[in-house]
């Protein structure tokens, strides 16, 4: 790879990954505080989008849209040329595209377009999970055999698959606590973006 030509496009991106991570931990972390009124453990994040403090959480999701937008090609480039994937970089950039879907849906609560938006939520939220679940796993498995990304690839397989994991427990296992269940996914792919991050900035050195 050409460092010359990749370096200028990958390290911007990186830094714009960690700052997105970084807000979206912070606020949403810091709305399980503020939101007196909700059960951290019942309720699903996406019932913080509207309400007191309802508009910071919803440009932290709108701030991660961009990011993982921008992430996905940077990711492809960074990667060596015989293991590139073309879905890969669609995986990243489907769930870029909904997030804003999925933050701006809730603000038609109260609505006549209320049942409408609210299938629209549903569907992008899950896609959003199921994209980012399988394009972390993709790129992940790529990056483990590339020799410049492959230094520390077990944390990101690792955490690929626990998000894998409980994704679908919560999928399958409907008596667990929803909330609880759904924020666990949230931080392990946090977790996993942090990490992609650093992989790239690393490729440029």
């Amino acid at each position: 790879m050409n460092k010359g030509l990749a370096s200028p496009v990958i390290r911007p991106a990186a830094y714009l990954m960690i700052a997105a991570v970084i807000a979206f931990a912070a606020v949403c972390g810091a709305a399980q505080y503020w939101r007196t009124d909700l059960d951290p453990i019942a309720v699903p994040l996406s019932i913080y989008l509207t309400g007191p403090g309802g508009a910071y959480v919803r440009l932290t999701y709108y701030l991660m849209g961009v990011a993982l937008i921008v992430f996905a090609v940077p990711a492809y480039r960074a990667t060596a040329a015989p293991l590139r994937s073309a879905l890969a970089l669609v995986l990243f950039a489907i769930p870029g595209l909904l997030l804003p879907v999925v933050a701006a849906t809730e603000l038609f609560k109260g609505t006549s377009h209320e049942d409408l938006a609210a299938l629209i939520h549903g569907l992008a939220a899950q896609s959003t999970f199921l994209t980012l679940s399988f394009g972390m796993l993709l790129l992940s498995s790529r990056w483990r055999r590339d020799p410049r990304l492959g230094v520390s690839r077990y944390p990101g397989l690792l955490l690929a698959w626990l998000a894998t994991v409980a994704l679908w427990l919560q999928v399958l296992m409907r008596n667990l606590p929803h909330g609880l269940m759904q924020k666990l996914l949230i931080v392990l792919i946090l977790l996993w973006l942090s990490w992609a991050a650093r992989q790239l900035l690393r490729s440029t050195r």
